[in-house]
This record gives structure tokens, C-alpha cells and sequence, in this order.
């Protein structure tokens, strides 16, 4: 007999969810707000954490190579930036709702900061 698969998700890369990234400390970016997973699915389906990445609605006056500018689209509200030196590790309980989905090319964008902001 055929078992059923599970319907339970995960939060999949390229996803934009709201997550509830306080309390923070110093200068990391805290509150409500959309964030980017950016781990892989395998690590995503499997551990309790995820990868992920805020975003901003203050858009910096310089845009150096590790901030992504996203211009107001379905999930965004309005213009914001993807803050690519603040990226961590969230507990999957911090997760909210999917808001959206960035493109391809956006991802790769995100993968080019990282190697930046990284030094990959």
C-alpha cells in the first residue's frame, strides 16, 4: 500500500519570508522584517536553522558591493536592500510567512555579494 508523502515545507533558497529577527544586539539588524533564505534546500529540509539575509527599507546613498537594491515588487512593499554582511543563522521558529520568490538572476546577484562580502 502506497504511504502518503508528507505535506509539511520547508523554507526553500531564493524565498523572501518574515521573520522576527529581535532582540538584536549593537548594530545587528533586529524587528520584523523580510528576510532571504539563502541555504540550500538539502540543509534547509534537514536542520532546525536556516540562512538568511534582511533586508532594508533604508536603501544606503552607496551601494557597495555587498548590499543587493531590490526595487518595490510583490512581498516588498517598497525599494529596499538585501544587507549581504548581515547574514546568519535563524532558528526555523523565527520563520513566518512566504512573501515571495527572487529571480535567478537576483539570486545570482546575492551569490556575487557573498563572494564579496565573504571573500569566497
Amino acid at each position: 500500500m502506497p504511504t502518503k508523502r508528507s505535506s509539511i515545507s520547508y523554507p526553500k533558497r531564493g524565498q523572501i519570508l518574515i521573520s522576527n529577527l529581535s532582540p538584536g544586539f549593537g548594530h545587528e539588524m533586529h524587528k520584523k522584517r523580510p528576510i532571504l533564505v539563502i541555504s540550500n534546500n538539502i540543509l534547509n529540509k534537514t536542520l532546525p536553522t536556516v540562512v538568511v539575509i534582511p533586508f532594508s527599507s533604508i536603501v544606503p546613498r552607496f551601494i557597495g558591493p555587498d548590499v543587493v537594491v531590490f526595487a518595490s515588487q510583490k512581498g516588498l512593499e517598497k525599494k529596499s536592500a538585501l544587507i549581504v554582511n548581515q547574514i546568519r543563522a535563524i532558528d526555523k521558529t523565527r520563520l513566518g510567512k512566504k512573501i515571495g520568490t527572487i529571480s535567478k538572476a537576483k539570486i545570482a546577484e546575492v551569490e556575487r555579494a557573498l563572494s564579496v562580502a565573504l571573500k569566497l
